[in-house]
């Protein structure tokens, strides 16, 4: 293996520093390519899930979203792969383990990850070729397309905007928190890059040229001003000599100017802003606050460390004193606070929603109150070990959900290396985790608040307040202005925007040419693994409770799920069962105060969570598997506090103090209605398919019909909180039963003995119970709702079951799930009709359903879905194309398990009984997937279309001019 060393030179990087890092067991080098003035980190390590990542400083001067509009343009062909949209072509054909970009406030970053070496050396020449060399340049209708345009279909049509980032934007910004920020960051921020809107304002976007556009590009995309980072086990020699003699050797070095100005304080400010609901909805309790403070210093990652501890100790905990004292002075209802790094001048942030306009007065004075307060008594020290205790875990456990750890560690060197600091400061903790436990005993913290937030003017105090009919009023105004503007025209004019539309459409229909297509480089069937995952897992019955038992190294943390099977609950319970999830662990009990049990789980653990959820049997969706689980880590030596904290949280729990009762369910109705709409994709989905299937509808119980519950809940909780109480402990005793219980255990064989030592502590004490194979009864009816919002977009759901019809599934419906999602759907509701994007889900069940994401349209979208199979009876593609969504299918469903997923996957198979043999047998179906396959699929889509089961979120206005497609139209609860 190469062995680089400081100062020398390998094709064109000169290694400037070579350094290991112990907390990521790598071996850091960190680089410049002398000719082109790139900068370069490797990170070697025996990691086979390779990352690369390019990214470029870019400092925006206005809200068009041209940085953003880039990220997605510069995929839409290049140099030396001159398709459409490259980007399609890859995920449909590779390997990889991530594929994206992304826009921040002041850089972009194109990612890949692959633990195939091929793919990734093909993942990596597409990007390089797409930032360096893109069609955009010289392509108007890419921008068109990604960004916006003039859009008619005739000269008597009316004018509209168009496009995907447009569309994304309106979408963004139809929830009020993401309007809030914006509002802060224009108030903090007058003077630089952070003061507007990297993403785009739908109401700047517009003002984007083609001019600009390239300009843009121009200045920001070169070498000189980019940041290559490398990870993983690869053969560096290769990799440095494929970027060098095929893309930097091409340029030399120039003098950017990406500097990010550094704001002055412009002094303190307090402002106020209106924000759009529904016609009919009620504006109580729906103003929202944010104090957000800039810490300057906080680029140092230990100042940053120290403020993710303070952010959870005064405003994330039960115990959080700060967060306590805004709620109980009736400034609202829902509190929570953020530390955003990743910027030159990093924020501190104090959130507070379910409040209202005349709350905005006292906020500042109860901020300084309480941290002057603590301040002069000292911070709680067991709060603050306890919330080191979560960092550290988190920072050891390096658990993120799936997502490739290179990419994950990638882009927290950003946080640093974009500033011209240390890109592995992040990385290396543990001397930060020192200072930070160490200052526990001094007044290091209290110093923090005292000089960061105290003594600090640079802030500001943002409410954003509801006003009815807002945005109706908005819509208005943009087509009375784009009226105009067409009223302003020459017929002459007029017809080059329809051709230019015409054009444009043509193009998002026609197809690449095989040439083009061969361009893009992909693998062949015989690199594919033949043989589907087998999890190993071990089954006994120990402790009372039946066990299963999955063996992993876990690096000395012990995964314990605790799944209790609901059969049996009554169906007016289960509100109250999602409830109970919400509060757990939050409430006291009879040993411990909330705080104090808080205090306990984050001493001894890396956390608690508790959710509610049902494994559907694989082939008929009236029979499932309800389930509470309740989901623990914890460091392997402090499993015997774990199962003293499981055992009285689930048989200890009381619900007598109705303050705090009410505090956690006004919080969490708080929540919701802020929440609600950028979840619409979710909603509508458990929502459509609840009509046709009970295990959905017993899923709903957590979605919508979840927030009419919780709204019910929270208008009388103040009255029936003892009621509400009472039935919250009735319906824990009915679920927390031995009879009830399955316990996982992910860990290593000396973890699990010690488990099983301890869990007598525990399941010992539970009540019996009895099994039961009774399941709730629902009403599985056609509704076919249109839920109404002041959104600007929609969510457009339609679904229904295929079983139903006598059909059954297979693994072809995997691939079929792919060409859906980067094919015709991708096409028809992305690329026509310029929402965000649309996805599908076929589960083995029957239930299947299409919905599209931030989408301006909703007639359109169905009858897309409603097309879809003619497409799919002509549907004929070469070889090398099926072989292409076979390779991307394989990509989505062979994703790297961490030790906690490979637990969770093992569960579901063990509910669902999934088989190894099912699942080798769904593989196989899958790998010998062809075009006919999928052209056989279409009469089964044609049959649950014809079922014209129809669910959809979003703008009143839009809802209302398509009426006709509803049986309902409902509002969101107040």
């Amino acid at each position: 293996m190469l062995n680089l060393k400081e100062n020398t030179v390998l094709h064109g990087f000169h290694v400037d520093r070579a350094v290991y890092v112990k907390e990521i067991d790598s071996q850091a080098y960190e680089m410049h390519h002398e000719q082109s003035g790139a900068k370069v980190l490797y990170l070697k390590n025996s990691d086979d899930n390779k990352v690369f990542s390019i990214s470029f400083r870019t400092t925006p001067s206005d809200s068009t979203g041209v940085p953003h509009i880039c990220e997605h343009s510069t995929l839409c062909g290049s140099r030396k792969f001159p398709l459409k949209e490259p980007f399609v072509e890859l995920v449909k054909g590779s390997l990889n383990t991530f594929l994206n970009a992304m826009t921040f406030p002041d850089k972009t970053m194109y990612p890949v990850a692959s633990r195939n070496a091929m793919d990734f050396k093909n993942l990596m020449d597409v990007y390089l070729d797409a930032v360096f060399f893109p069609n955009m340049l010289k392509d108007e209708q890419i921008l068109m397309q990604e960004g916006w345009h003039y859009d008619m279909d005739s000269p008597e049509a009316p004018m509209t905007y168009r496009g995907v980032v447009y569309n994304e934007m309106k979408g963004v910004f139809s929830s009020p928190d993401s309007l809030l920020e914006r509002h802060i960051m224009e108030n903090l921020f007058p003077d630089t890059t952070y003061g507007v809107e990297s993403g785009g304002d739908p109401d700047d976007i517009p003002n984007l040229t083609q001019e600009a556009f390239a300009a843009f590009h121009a200045t920001y995309y070169h070498p000189s001003n980019s940041y290559i980072f490398l990870y993983g086990d690869m053969d560096i020699d290769a990799t440095l000599e494929f970027i060098d003699s095929e893309y930097l050797s091409h340029f030399t070095r120039e003098n950017i100017d990406s500097a990010i100005g550094r704001q002055a304080c412009p002094g303190s400010i307090v402002q106020s802003y209106p924000y759009g609901i529904a016609t009919d909805e009620k504006s109580d309790h729906k103003t929202l606050h944010s104090l957000t403070y800039v810490v300057d210093d906080a680029l140092d990652p230990t100042l940053g460390l120290a403020f993710k501890v303070l952010t959870y100790v005064l405003l994330l905990s039960p115990a959080a004193p700060l967060k306590k004292a805004l709620i109980d002075a009736g400034v609202g209802k829902d509190i929570s606070g953020d530390f955003q790094d990743g910027l030159l001048q990093p924020l501190w942030g104090i959130s507070i929603n379910g409040s209202d306009p005349d709350k905005q007065e006292k906020i500042l004075h109860i901020v300084h109150q309480v941290l002057h307060q603590i301040v002069a008594k000292g911070i709680d020290r067991d709060l603050l070990t306890g919330a080191l205790n979560r960092i550290e875990f988190s920072l050891r456990e390096a658990d993120f959900a799936g997502r490739p750890k290179g990419l994950i560690y990638g882009i927290r060197c950003m946080d640093t290396w974009l500033y011209g600091k240390d890109p592995l400061e992040p990385l290396a903790y543990e001397q930060a985790l020192q200072v930070l436990r160490k200052g526990i005993a001094g007044n290091y913290y209290e110093h923090i608040l005292q000089t960061y937030i105290l003594d600090n003017p640079y802030y500001a105090l943002v409410s954003l307040i509801p006003e009815q009919g807002l945005t109706e009023k908005h819509d208005k105004a943009l087509a009375d202005t784009l009226a105009a503007y067409k009223a302003s025209l020459t017929k002459e004019q007029i017809q080059a925007v329809v051709e230019a539309s015409q054009a444009l459409k043509q193009r998002q229909a026609s197809q690449d040419s095989p040439e083009a297509l061969l361009t893009i480089p992909t693998l062949s069937r015989k690199d594919l693994e033949v043989r589907a995952e087998d999890i190993e897992m071990h089954e006994e019955d120990a402790a009372g409770v039946h066990i299963c038992y999955v063996p992993d190294f876990t690096n000395g943390i012990t995964y314990v799920n605790a799944y209790f099977d609901l059969h049996g609950v009554e169906t007016a319970d289960i509100p109250y069962i999602y409830l109970l999830s919400d509060l757990i662990g939050d409430m006291d009990t009879t040993v411990h105060s909330y705080r104090e049990l808080a205090s306990c789980i984050d001493l001894y653990t890396g956390g608690i969570d508790y959710a509610v959820s049902a494994f559907s049997d694989r082939t008929d969706n009236t029979k499932y598997v309800p389930v509470f689980r309740i989901k623990a880590k914890v460091l392997s030596q402090n499993l015997n506090k774990l199962m003293t904290l499981l055992k009285e949280i689930s048989m200890d729990t009381i619900f007598s103090n109705t303050e705090r009762l009410t505090e956690l369910i006004e919080e969490t109705k708080a929540g919701w209605d802020m929440d609600a709409f950028r979840r619409g994709h979710t909603v509508v989905m458990h929502r459509v398919l609840s009509y046709v299937s009970p295990v959905e509808n017993f899923c709903d119980a957590g979605e919508l019909s979840y927030y009419d519950f919780i709204s019910d809940i929270a208008a009388r909780i103040r009255t029936d909180a003892e009621q509400i109480g009472a039935r919250l402990t009735a319906v824990m005793k009915k679920i927390f039963t031995q009879a009830a219980l399955t316990v996982e255990i992910t860990g290593s064989q000396a973890d699990k003995t010690a488990v099983l030592s301890f869990l007598p502590q525990w399941t010992a004490v539970l009540p019996a119970g009895r099994k039961s194979k009774s399941l709730c009864r629902f009403d599985v009816t056609q509704k076919n709702e249109g839920i109404m919002t002041s959104g600007k977009v929609q969510y457009v759901a339609k679904g229904g079951n295929f079983r139903a019809h006598g059909y059954e599934y297979t693994g072809v419906l995997m691939v079929l799930d792919t060409i859906l999602q980067y094919g015709y759907l991708w096409t028809k509701i992305r690329v026509q009709g310029g929402a965000y994007g649309a996805f599908t889900r076929f589960y083995d069940n029957g239930d299947m359903v299409f919905c599209s994401y931030r989408d301006p349209n909703l007639g359109s979208s169905v009858a897309a879905y409603d097309g879809l199979a003619d497409y799919l009876e002509h549907f004929d593609v070469s070889d090398r194309e099926m072989t292409k969504y076979v390779i991307g299918t394989l990509s989505r469903i062979d994703v790297p398990l961490t030790p906690s997923l490979r637990g969770d996957k093992a569960m579901n198979r063990y509910f669902t009984k999934t088989t190894q043999a099912v699942a080798q047998a769904r593989r196989d179906q899958l790998l010998a997937a062809s075009a006919a396959d999928i052209r056989a699929i279409a009469p089964m889509i044609r049959a649950v279309m014809a079922d014209n089961n129809i669910c959809v979120m979003g703008s009143e206005t839009q809802i209302r001019k398509e009426a006709a497609l509803f049986r309902e139209l409902i509002s969101l609860p107040d």
